[in-house]
């Protein structure tokens, strides 16, 4: 137990500073978007029913998207935990590798290869179909996003306990009844949360809708639209805090879900039985299916390779380097990106272990509130998190502060607290799983030999969540480096992003400048992922990894 945060001074400041922060940085801003608007504002605006059609869109193509990605999603997940199939490996590589590019990217390489003029529409089947509308943004969102369905679904099945299933096949049960009725039911606490997790994420969508929609506008475009086309703040914020309440609503829904996620199979340890062997035609199925998802998701990224280095995609295909030359040339955006995720990634790694410290092992008052806070931005869409932003922060006294530091602005260090508290219930929730699994009898016999509870902390339990600092890590900096709705409005010509820049090239079709900086800013991903899970591999070893 936390002694007497009045017997120590020193963590009940740090504790007071984290909450301050939080109010700032998360709360305030959120607060803002929703009362620029007012009530004769909210009125005007919802009378006008401009919102009406994108509405319909958002909840239209988040049915059909998350249906088909989380089919997917199942379908890759039950050939890798229960089928023999050859090539593990390698689809599961290539089944993660969605995650580690900014998403719109999938709308920009479809678009190559299946708009007007596609090499894969005009050139093999000589004729233009639109691909712009519902139909391209219900395609490149069940690829960009099948890949958080997988992972959950296949983390389910694979801690199912194979004895039961086997024992129904000993009882003369064929493997269809065993599938429909043991299966089906043991993976529905993963089949839950990979759709409610896909529907947020792809109802926060905001490139891919941008660059594939054309006229089929979705909430997020509508607020992107509104302020860039017609600088109208107050419907901006009214549409977003109409996409505010539909996330949230989804994120209750999930929340509720996680706390009854317990699906007991059977007590005591987990069995190493063999899974019930699959029929040959079922794993030939499944082997086919993975086998054309992975290559579709390896011809939208090979298609990335070639138009970087060829001279223009698809009409010119001879060898060059003169995109990587422009990256080279115009190297800050991608400079940015990694510095700012960076910071963002440390920052939130440190202030999500302090934050788990003081509510898992603290009774404070008003602890569950500040445990709501900092996860509540996991609801927040991304656009939203930057309108927010752009409105509470985009004041004279700003500017003011910045004249103070010498500085023509601070969009800069904007960016990165934005990119930081966005991320902190992913970083936040590691920390929590690793304490909870951690007996709080370890860091009080610290503070029962006289250790401050910040020394106990440090000294004791930090050492020990080396694994949850991981994930959060990780996540964190895959996830800034990536994104685009958060730092849309908030960037300047100093502050650009990789992120910024390919959807810039993209809107001036310059695909081979647009290929060279993604392969830049993918690489620039994976090169951060390994290095980090080598170190991990060293400095988590002693400790609890994080769940």
């Amino acid at each position: 137990m936390m002694r007497s945060l009045r017997r120590e001074p020193v963590l009940l400041l740090a504790l007071l500073a984290a909450i301050a922060l939080v109010l700032a940085f998360i709360v305030y801003p959120q607060i803002q978007v929703v009362l620029v608007p007012g009530a004769d504002g909210y009125v005007k605006f919802l009378n006008g029913g401009t919102w009406v059609g994108p509405l319909v869109h958002s909840v239209q193509v988040t049915l059909l998207s998350t249906t088909t990605a989380v089919v997917l999603g199942f379908v890759f997940a039950y050939a890798m935990v229960y089928t023999p199939m050859r090539w593990k490996p390698f689809f599961r590589i290539v089944g993660i590798l969605p995650l580690l590019s900014p998403p719109f990217v999938v709308a920009a390489v479809y678009i190559l290869l299946f708009g007007p003029r596609g090499i894969v529409s005009y050139g093999v089947f000589g004729q233009s179909p639109s691909v712009f509308g519902l139909l391209g943004v219900w395609g490149v969102q069940t690829i960009a996003f099948f890949p958080f369905a997988y992972q959950l679904i296949a983390d389910v099945l694979s801690r199912s306990d194979a004895r039961l299933e086997q024992a129904a096949r000993n009882l003369g049960a064929g493997p269809w009844q065993v599938f429909r009725s043991m299966t089906l039911p043991l993976s529905g606490p993963g089949l839950g949360a990979a759709i409610l997790t896909c529907a947020i994420y792809i109802l926060e969508d905001f490139g891919n809708p941008q660059l594939i929609g054309g006229g089929f506008n979705v909430l997020p475009t509508q607020a992107y639209s509104l302020i860039e086309g017609f600088g109208d703040f107050t419907g901006a914020a009214a549409v977003s805090t109409i996409l505010l309440l539909l996330a949230l609503s989804l994120y209750v829904a999930k929340t509720g879900l996680d706390r009854g996620r317990s699906f007991v199979t059977v007590g005591g340890k987990a069995s190493s039985m063999p899974r019930p062997p699959v029929p040959l035609a079922l794993t030939r199925a499944c082997f086919a299916a993975c086998l054309a998802l992975a290559g579709l998701i390896l011809l939208v990224y090979g298609t990335l390779i070639v138009s970087a280095l060829t001279l223009y995609f698809p009409t010119n295909l001879n060898f060059t380097l003169q995109h990587f030359e422009y990256l080279g040339a115009h190297a800050t955006s991608l400079q940015n990106s990694f510095v700012y995720s960076m910071i963002a990634a440390i920052g939130c790694s440190i202030f999500a272990l302090f934050a788990g410290f003081v509510v898992q092992r603290g009774t404070w008052p008003g602890r569950k509130l500040f445990d709501f806070l900092l996860i509540m931005p996991a609801a927040i869409p991304g656009i939203f998190f930057g309108i927010g932003y752009l409105t509470a922060f985009n004041q004279p006294w700003s500017d003011r502060l910045a004249e103070f530091f010498g500085q023509p602005d601070l969009r800069a260090q904007l960016i990165v607290i934005a990119l930081l508290f966005w991320n902190i219930p992913i970083a936040y929730q590691a920390v929590t799983v690793g304490l909870r699994q951690i007996d709080r009898s370890i860091d009080e016999a610290a503070t029962s030999l006289g250790a401050s509870s910040l020394r106990g902390f440090r000294d004791v339990l930090v050492p020990m969540l080396g694994g949850s600092v991981q994930v959060g890590f990780v996540t964190t900096f895959v996830r800034a480096v990536t994104t685009l709705s958060v730092v849309i409005f908030l960037f300047t010509p100093r502050s650009t992003t990789a992120t910024i820049t390919i959807f810039q090239l993209v809107n001036d079709f310059d695909w081979g400048g647009a290929a060279a900086f993604t392969v830049g800013d993918v690489g620039m991903a994976v090169i951060v992922v390994v290095l980090i899970q080598r170190l991990g591999g060293r400095f988590a070893v002693t400790g609890f990894r994080g769940g």
